[in-house]
């Protein structure tokens, strides 16, 4: 078969398979089933153990729906594969529904974007990146082709690009195309660079003047950390996450067929690996002892502290039962004056963090309700917490 021919063909496929991803239902769509991965290593030694001293949460009761729900409620109602909390540091609860174990890897969806913003701590703190203000295409380039041109660091952080993108539509369109790219040995769709420098991603408003959550400001950090630190991405989490924090697990993260990682999304790790990554941030930043990432720095990345941080009420949301959540840079804030924030992640990934009561939650589900009862969820977490380490009235 000639190669136009061949190329018809996939075409023909391939529009018959992304008329049936729109029909299937969002529990069969796998990336990873297609495309590749980067793996992400931990130390050769020193793993870390997180010790157990386990509490008894079940007299644990949180106000929903105008009723009183228990942990076992939830998890039932959120589609829980995993729930570990952490208190100190050390694991007080631990669930994994079957056929999930503690060496489950789980996806992470958007709740890389967090580790994608530490990393830019990092390299702001080590000189790498100036500041946080320079344009992100001082240090790709490229990025200066299409709408990104002159946005800063900060902006895409704060999600605030003025890039032009319509998160529900584009980021589908972008994942068919790297497969189609994948499947089609190159013939047809795109790669990650190709989608994050087409020229449709023009400017339709002024960098920094409001918030629009666009999946792909997430994947032009990545661009402009990667020439930053002359780094791939997974090395970077290898040696600047993973294997400083003595992760107990090794992960991956999704590919296109180029090599190059997924920033937006698609880390693959066990849910101790993120309640570590969880508790390396209660601490701001420290790890035995060591300040490895700027406490600064993590105190305005999961705050309304930064003048340019979004409170709930900047931040739009198709499901009117999310708002807590306010956004900084790529953390979710929570509304309620308590200091706590999360990792986010559709269809139910979290990992809740309360640094003033040194009290950690992830959250792995299957959820694919509207809002993922993300707001119970946070219901329930700070009524553990404070089951765990009473918060004292005035730090309320």
């Amino acid at each position: 078969m000639t190669a136009p021919l061949l190329h018809a063909l996939l075409a023909v496929l391939l529009s018959l398979s992304a008329f049936a991803a729109r029909a299937l239902p969002p529990q069969l769509f796998h990336p990873e089933w297609v495309l590749p991965g980067s793996d992400v290593k931990g130390p050769t030694t020193g793993r870390a153990a997180l010790p157990s001293q386990p509490v008894d949460l079940g007299a644990v009761r949180y106000e929903r729906d105008g009723q009183r729900w228990a942990i076992g409620d939830f998890q039932s109602r959120a589609s829980v594969k995993a729930l570990l909390v952490l208190r100190d540091g050390q694991v007080v609860y631990e669930h994994h529904r079957w056929p999930n174990g503690p060496q489950t890897l789980h996806q992470s969806w958007s709740m890389m974007k967090q580790l994608l913003s530490n990393l830019v701590g990092i390299a702001v703190q080590q000189g790498q990146i100036q500041s946080v203000d320079d344009p992100m295409d001082r240090y790709a380039p490229a990025l200066s082709a299409n709408g990104f041109r002159g946005v800063t660091f900060r902006q895409a952080l704060l999600m605030s690009t003025g890039v032009r993108y319509d998160e529900e539509v584009d980021r589908v369109t972008m994942f068919k195309q790297v497969i189609a790219h994948r499947v089609s040995f190159g013939g047809l769709g795109a790669t990650l660079r190709d989608k994050t420098l087409e020229p449709q991603l023009d400017r339709v408003w002024s960098p920094g003047s409001r918030y629009a959550y666009t999946s792909i400001a997430s994947q032009a950090l990545t661009m402009a950390l990667e020439g930053a630190a002359k780094q791939p991405l997974h090395t970077l989490i290898s040696r600047q996450i993973w294997q400083p924090l003595g992760m107990p697990d090794d992960a991956r993260v999704l590919t296109d067929d180029q090599g190059q990682d997924f920033g937006l999304c698609c880390l693959f790790a066990t849910a101790r690996s993120y309640a570590i990554f969880g508790q390396w941030m209660a601490q701001g930043g420290r790890w035995q002892g060591r300040p490895l990432l700027n406490e600064a720095w993590v105190q305005r990345a999961t705050s309304f502290d930064d003048p340019g941080a979004w409170h709930s009420t900047a931040v739009p949301r198709k499901a009117k039962t999310q708002e807590l959540f306010g956004f900084a840079y790529h953390w979710w804030p929570l509304e309620g004056g308590r200091g706590d924030f999360t990792a986010l992640g559709i269809h139910g990934q979290m990992v809740y963090v309360s640094p003033r009561q040194n009290v950690v939650v992830v959250r792995l589900s299957d959820d694919f309700s509207e809002g993922s009862h993300n707001e119970e969820a946070i219901a329930l977490f700070r009524a553990m917490a404070d089951r765990l380490k009473p918060l004292d009235p005035a730090e309320r």
